[in-house]
């Protein structure tokens, strides 16, 4: 019997992390632009369905839904030369999501708001730092030691005033907030945290490789970063929104997983 029980739950298991790769295959097809004076930035839906999977179910789920699906997509798509740092940053967003998330259905689980207030805090400085900078120097600027403009596009510091606000607001309704979704939303962030520093990190190393000098590597994959962190943004924002009425739903029907 218990052999049985064991089965379906591996099966269904199967059956959400071929589903949710699926869809973070597809995701990556349409791309929407956004409108912006500088650059051609656009969203996408890959890491949203990373995180929601995790969310709802496990982080197991949701780091192979995004391994898979938006590592097979590379492979496919002519970036194979990105599928081992999209296989290792996908899964770790999913992995850390799901550990945060976690926590939060724990029975003597307190509020996390005072990471998320840290989180609010640096969103907010950032896209004020960003703002300024921007008005003051302009927005694509010449950085000594790099062929490439750093390039400060307004819809960065938009997306990142708009999402630290967001999180404030968590903090000032947390009280109506479960502390279930507080997690959620917290888990969201750590795991958009998670994949800038390792797209940094592997940009870094990436350029160290073929025999870039330590600083020019530094400022040349910090110069890459505003396109992850409008997307993470974005994926933030839209898993979250999801989760919350699908968990209920899942609820309801007593999905356990």
């Amino acid at each position: 019997m218990e052999t049985k029980t064991h089965s379906k739950i591996s099966t269904r298991t199967m059956v959400l992390i071929g589903l949710f790769s699926a869809l973070c295959y597809v995701a990556l097809f349409f791309k929407i632009p956004i409108p912006s004076p500088v650059g051609n930035p656009f969203l996408h839906m890959g890491n949203m369905f990373v995180i929601l999977a995790a969310l709802l179910f496990t982080g197991t789920i949701g780091g192979l839904s995004g391994s898979i699906g938006m590592g097979l997509f590379d492979l496919m798509n002519g970036y194979a030369s990105s599928v081992p740092k999209t296989v290792i940053l996908k899964f770790g967003i999913g992995a850390i999501v799901g550990c945060v998330a976690a926590r939060g259905k724990n029975k003597n689980a307190k509020s996390p708001i005072k990471w998320i207030s840290i989180a609010s805090g640096i969103l907010i400085l950032i896209g004020i730092v960003l703002f300024f900078t921007a008005t003051s120097l302009g927005n694509e600027i010449v950085v000594s030691g790099i062929e490439k403009k750093l390039v400060i596009n307004p819809v960065l510091y938009i997306f990142s005033l708009i999402l630290g606000l967001g999180l404030a607001l968590v903090c000032t309704f947390a009280k109506k907030l479960s502390i279930e979704i507080q997690y959620a939303v917290l888990g969201a962030v750590a795991g958009i945290a998670f994949n800038l520093v390792g797209e940094f990190l592997f940009g870094v190393f990436k350029l160290l490789l073929v025999g870039s000098g330590f600083l020019p590597a530094i400022l040349s994959s910090a110069v890459s970063l505003p396109a992850t962190l409008i997307n993470g943004s974005f994926s933030i924002f839209v898993a979250v929104a999801l989760y919350v009425p699908l968990s209920k739903s899942l609820s309801n029907k007593k999905v356990n997983l």
